[in-house]
């Protein structure tokens, strides 16, 4: 197994998990798991990092992987403050930050198939 592929699996997975502990919580699990869905946010987007280093050393260009770390940073930051953010209307920025879930995992496939396609084995 490559670095990409290990960086993209790693991404995707933690997507996944992220997006089912944010459905449990969504439904009104215990504060519990809170802990564990940011960690698991942080480890996707340490993954699309990941990705970004390798497709700059494939030679991909920079603007994907900028994205892939602007990306990565607002995730984090959105994710840590989303429940000051409109606290009058969390229906809404849950969806939201379900959203920035959904393209920080479709910017880490994107740039796994650049590098793929560069003909890159990272």
């Amino acid at each position: 197994m490559t670095a990409t592929n290990a960086a993209q699996w790693t991404v995707r997975t933690a997507g996944l998990i992220a997006l089912v502990l944010g459905l449990v919580i969504w439904v009104g699990a215990p504060g519990a798991i809170y802990p564990l869905h940011m960690l698991i946010g942080v480890i996707l987007v340490a993954g699309l990092w990941v990705l970004a280093v390798l497709g700059l050393r494939a030679g991909t260009g920079p603007v994907l992987p900028a994205v892939a770390v602007a990306w990565g940073v607002f995730t984090v930051f959105f994710g840590l403050n989303q429940v000051s953010i409109l606290p009058d209307n969390q229906v809404v920025v849950e969806i939201a930050h379900l959203l920035v879930g959904i393209v920080a995992i479709g910017i880490g496939e994107a740039l796994g198939a650049r590098i793929r396609r560069v003909g890159a084995t990272a």
